[in-house]
């Protein structure tokens, strides 16, 4: 199963400042308004990110608090959320006295261990329960948790562990349940996998499961609208995306019959001369489908930078201990090992916590 993400680990977002950057705020303005209107044609938007990206998640940030978009929606669905904590949620985001340890369960107990200790993820309930204390639109946004309602307390073996599997299942049940039957309008954010409409050979599951963006166009044709982004500047150059910030439909244009590698994260673009013509070519060429096969919106940001959690996090021994507990677990169903991850996160938080403080300057 494609359900466990790479590790990841901590930012901070900065405010503009200068008049350049207030123009580059501007602009970004200009793209997410164009976002907000895919609303006018389906009731989903889904952002499908590459997992703590910095430069997808402070758009993200200027999207939530942007009213013409996130005035637009009822509901904003996470991956990064176990929906058993969807009350506890509620109460948070509605402005509700909810503690820092409590809020943290949302996002440690999920079926994936180490993916939200990003404070990206944070970032996103804080933002909104932001939004909705200051009445910044007419109604409040909720936040809906996409994850299965899973209880670690309670699996001690894989076959615990295995019901709890369907992620992409259950996030569409989410999405069908508490957005589509209500008659509303959502912003959907999940790793870019589950917003593929049609996956690449290489990136199925064994044996193929469906995405979110699959289930919801099976079940709701034209419901959805899915966007990722575009990593690498010669993608964006080969996909004629222009200057960051960008976002381009898809469907209609030349970038429709386009590979769908130019999107990818983890392949090499460059433009090869021959005596004829110049080309664009992928190393390795993964022979992808067609992007208009797979999404219907690309954005370019500007690079694509990973932002992680202090590991000193992972020194908590009582933390420390359930998360060995667990990945053994899931090893024991997939094959996955994250055992080694812990014990390298768990070095660097103690280089860390015994590093020496840095000397002040003595005053003069």
């Amino acid at each position: 199963m494609r359900y466990l993400g790479r590790i990841m680990l901590g930012l901070a977002l900065l405010l503009p400042a200068s008049v350049g950057a207030q123009a580059q705020t501007s602009a970004t303005s200009a793209q997410i308004a164009r976002i907000a209107a895919q609303f006018d044609r389906h009731p989903l938007v889904m952002l499908g990110e590459l997992h703590r990206s910095r430069e997808i998640h402070a758009l993200l940030q200027q999207m939530l608090r942007d009213p013409a978009f996130i005035c637009r929606v009822d509901d904003v669905v996470v991956e990064s959320g176990n929906a058993r904590f969807q009350p506890l949620v509620d109460s948070y985001v509605f402005g509700g006295d909810v503690s820092e340890a409590s809020l943290a369960n949302a996002w440690r107990e999920t079926a994936v261990p180490l993916a939200w200790n990003s404070p990206l993820y944070r970032q996103v309930f804080v933002t909104l329960r932001d939004i909705n204390r200051a009445h910044l639109c007419p109604k409040s946004i909720r936040v809906l948790l996409g994850d299965p309602p899973l209880d670690w307390s309670k699996i001690h073996s894989k076959d615990d562990y295995a019901p709890w599997t369907d992620r992409d299942g259950h996030y569409a049940s989410v999405v069908e349940r508490e957005v589509l039957a209500k008659g509303h309008r959502a912003l959907l954010i999940a790793g870019e996998y589950h917003a593929m409409k049609n996956v690449p050979k290489d990136l199925q599951d064994d044996p193929p499961s469906m995405t979110v963006a699959q289930i919801i166009e099976r079940d709701h044709p034209g419901a959805l609208f899915s966007l990722v982004s575009v990593p690498q500047r010669n993608g964006a150059r080969a996909l004629d995306m222009g200057k960051a910030p960008a976002f381009a439909l898809v469907h209609g244009t030349p970038r429709e019959d386009r590979s769908y590698q130019f999107v990818d994260w983890d392949s090499t673009v460059s433009r090869e001369a021959t005596s004829a013509s110049a080309k664009w070519v992928f190393t390795p060429d993964k022979h992808w489908p067609r992007i208009g096969d797979v999404v219907d919106g690309l954005l370019y940001l500007g690079g694509n930078h990973r932002v992680y959690p202090s590991p000193t996090i992972y020194l908590d021994p009582v933390y420390q201990r359930e998360l060995r507990r667990r990945v053994t677990i899931i090893k024991d169903y997939s094959g996955q090992d994250f055992l080694t991850t812990i014990d390298d996160l768990v070095r660097e938080g103690e280089r860390l916590r015994h590093a020496p403080s840095p000397r002040s300057e003595p005053r003069p």
